[in-house]
């Protein structure tokens, strides 16, 4: 194990003398360096975005001709790619964002 580990106990040793030259040892663990409780992994959020995200891009890419057709109406219909373009973005990144929280990549707490 590496010395920086977080969640490595770290064990200090007292030294203690008596009056026969004695050297006599106790340990104890230092309570700052004890395992913090892990996270719940967010493995179910992360496999469903996972399933949203393929679906939804197998739906668009399938229907790419009724797409086609319908984002470029004009008028009104202008409000769809946006709203296309926002629906991806929330799924992607979601999936995304708890991919990375399964693998253990958190953002450093300062």
């Amino acid at each position: 194990m590496r010395a920086t580990d977080p969640y490595q106990t770290r064990l200090v040793v007292n030294k203690t003398t008596d009056t026969k030259t004695h050297v006599g040892t106790t340990t104890t663990t230092d309570k700052r360096k004890q395992p913090m409780v892990r996270k719940k992994r967010p493995v179910a959020k992360m496999l469903f975005f996972g399933a949203a995200s393929g679906g939804a891009y197998m739906l668009l890419f399938s229907n790419a001709a009724l797409v086609t057709n319908t984002y470029t109406l004009g008028g009104w219909h202008a409000i769809f790619p946006v709203g296309t373009a926002f629906a991806f973005s929330f799924i992607h990144g979601a999936f995304a964002s708890n991919l990375l929280s399964v693998l253990g990549l958190e953002a450093k707490q300062s």
